[in-house]
């Protein structure tokens, strides 16, 4: 089976599963907003934002290091996973005790450390479930994964809106979070074991090889949390516990977004893993080419729709209670263009044994990040983590296109993606707001989607044949072959 047909196969079952999660997980959110208001929906963000600082501490960049092994045949994978579960049962109480001891630092009140201290239960069932996932990933199996992944998302879900009917609090919902997680657990080490994946004795020289590996992914990964969620933490030390609930609506809107690449990159980088361990480096390059552009089609639309529409977006989903996150949500959606197309250059790097040219990026990043939430927090609130995460992953970007640009053939051939989507959000974002102005918002949502669709054919981030592709892609897919007869 070719690079492309087993990226297509796992993007699709992850894609809608993901597409399922994430849709459960913004209902779930919303309901919980609606339910209990900015304050307890920002003390509960913030629990959250802590432990998830805090969680890196629990793999320390270990997973990518299996799954790479696992997608490369190599024969210490195994060995290497079995390495990595007796690891976390030391660095899970390590990430536990630091979430509860910065909570304490910062003279939190008991509900707040509470709360903490209840996301510390998802945070240490999520640390077993990475890598057991991992596993399946590097084996290029993701469909377990995907419907583990859903049916946790329901369960947390069904918690969290429990809890906010019963005017359980914040810790109520951060406990609910935790019954996903659990799940997840479960299912994961049941499905990893039945495709093969067995713990084996490692030896001391399994650890010292995973720790020369994995460290690049550590530092890059304690990056990535300090640039995601300083703003959280910024916010309430100087603007207080509701303009970080007007910040997690926002927050939650935008990079639900994510799910699209991450599901994407999560067949992405182990077939950039096979085909640069097997020397296909045309496959690898087209590959990568082909995947900014798909990023970049659907990136600007949907940044643009976010953006443009956030007046009427807020008020409509959430009630004027929630209007103080008009501002951030107008701003925090431009983040998604860099974010977007960096998901294939950090695949990349990471498949190709460069972990720690991304390592370098994130650092960047998050002392670019630090430094722009430190200066624009204390004056503008949530509008100003905005800013300073729209510049911040526009770095991250901009210095993964100077490690990659080679890979891909030149500079321009890089940088285009990037150009023909700004010039396609610039347009989409006119069209949404001045033209859908007058337009009840469902008619809106569907004049910019088409307008999207037509800018993303003639900015050339799309052509007909590879729309025709996807389409017979997923017609194969989901439409059974006796029904294509039928009719």
């Amino acid at each position: 089976m070719s690079l492309g047909s087993s990226i297509a196969r796992n993007t699709v079952w992850l894609m809608v599963a993901t597409t399922g999660q994430k849709l459960v997980a913004f209902l779930a959110f919303y309901l919980i907003a609606r339910l209990t208001g900015p304050h307890i929906t920002g003390a509960y963000f913030y629990g959250v934002s802590v432990t998830s600082v805090f969680v890196i501490l629990s793999d320390l960049g270990m997973t990518p290091v299996v799954i790479r092994a696992i997608a490369g045949g190599r024969d210490d994978g195994e060995r290497l996973f079995a390495t990595v579960i007796r690891a976390k049962m030391l660095l899970v109480p390590i990430a536990v005790l630091a979430s509860i001891g910065y909570g304490v630092l910062m003279h939190q009140t008991p509900e707040i450390m509470g709360t903490i201290a209840l996301a510390c239960v998802a945070m240490a069932a999520d640390a077993f479930h990475l890598v057991l996932y991992g596993t399946l990933r590097g084996k290029q199996n993701l469909k377990p994964e995907a419907l583990g992944m859903l049916i946790g998302q329901i369960v947390s879900a069904i918690g969290a809106v429990t809890a906010a009917l019963m005017h359980w609090g914040p810790m109520g919902l951060a406990g609910a979070l935790g019954l996903g997680s659990i799940w997840n657990v479960i299912w994961a080490s049941r499905s990893s074991f039945k495709h093969g994946v067995r713990l084996v004795t490692p030896t001391w020289l399994d650890m010292r090889k995973l720790a020369l590996e994995a460290w690049p992914f550590a530092v890059a990964g304690m990056a990535v949390k300090v640039y995601s969620y300083i703003d959280s933490l910024m916010i309430q030390a100087y603007n207080g516990t509701v303009a970080v609930g007007y910040y997690a609506v926002a927050y939650k809107m935008t990079y639900a977004m994510q799910f699209l690449p991450l599901t994407f990159t999560a067949a992405l980088y182990p077939a950039l893993s096979y085909a640069y361990a097997n020397k296909q480096h045309d496959e690898l390059r087209k590959t990568f080419l082909g995947s900014l552009r798909f990023m970049a089609a659907i990136a600007f639309p949907i940044a643009a729709g976010l953006s443009a529409l956030a007046p009427r977006l807020i008020p409509a989903l959430y009630g004027d209670a929630f209007r103080g996150a008009i501002p951030a949500m107008e701003v925090l959606p431009w983040v998604l263009l860099p974010i977007f197309l960096d998901f294939p250059v950090g695949s990349l790097l990471n498949g190709s044994n460069r972990a720690h040219l991304k390592t370098i990026a994130m650092v960047g990043t998050m002392v670019a990040n630090a430094v722009l939430n430190a200066l624009l927090v204390p004056v503008y609130g949530p509008l100003g983590a905005s800013w300073a995460g729209v510049f911040s992953f526009t770095l991250l970007y901009a210095i993964g296109v100077g490690f990659t640009y080679k890979d891909a053939g030149g500079l321009s051939k890089i940088i285009l993606p990037l150009v023909r989507a700004s010039v396609g959000a610039a347009l989409a974002w006119l069209a949404w707001r001045y033209v859908g102005a007058f337009m009840p918002l469902p008619m809106a949502f569907v004049f910019g989607g088409a307008v999207a669709v037509i800018l993303a054919f003639a900015v050339g981030l799309i052509n007909l044949q590879e729309a025709l592709f996807a389409w017979k892609q997923l017609r194969n897919r989901f439409i059974k072959q006796e029904q294509i007869h039928a009719s």
